[in-house]
């Protein structure tokens, strides 16, 4: 991962091999920061995404083979209230049918470059909600 700052805002690009989510979660700590928004473009494998099924509960979950051309992803920096960073992201993926593929991501490999941006906020705090028993932004400190 190599990062390079621009005014308040970082760019970050992700190299082949690296996990994506997992290298977000790494640059937070490295770099200090706690809260925020990110965006990017790039190249994964084997991503595996998820649908939140509301009837059920939960989400459901799919691993997609291969590579996968990123049009998108989107997603944010937070704390729950253990002051654990979380890192919600979404993705939209095409393949080479030109399918487009999308859903809350769990985690992908990178299989050429992802190129991401990320502007930092006040600190956003994540409480747990009672009825999806998801952890949902709640308030800034």
């Amino acid at each position: 991962m190599r990062v390079f700052k621009s005014g308040n805002i970082f760019i970050i690009v992700l190299e082949k091999g690296d996990y994506v989510l997992e290298s977000i979660k790494g640059f937070a700590m490295n770099y200090n920061q706690k809260s925020g928004f990110f965006f990017g473009i790039g190249a994964v494998k084997n991503p595996e995404i998820g649908f939140y099924d509301t009837s059920q509960g939960r989400y459901l979950k799919r691993t997609l083979e291969g590579g996968f051309e990123v049009i998108s992803l989107l997603g944010n920096l937070s704390l729950d209230k253990e002051k654990n960073i979380i890192v919600h992201a979404h993705i939209g993926l095409a393949g080479e049918e030109y399918r487009m593929y999308g859903g809350h991501l769990f985690e992908a490999q990178v299989s050429v470059t992802m190129e991401l941006i990320f502007i930092p906020t006040r600190t956003i705090i994540r409480r747990l909600d009672e009825e999806t028993q998801l952890k949902l932004m709640w308030s800034t400190e």
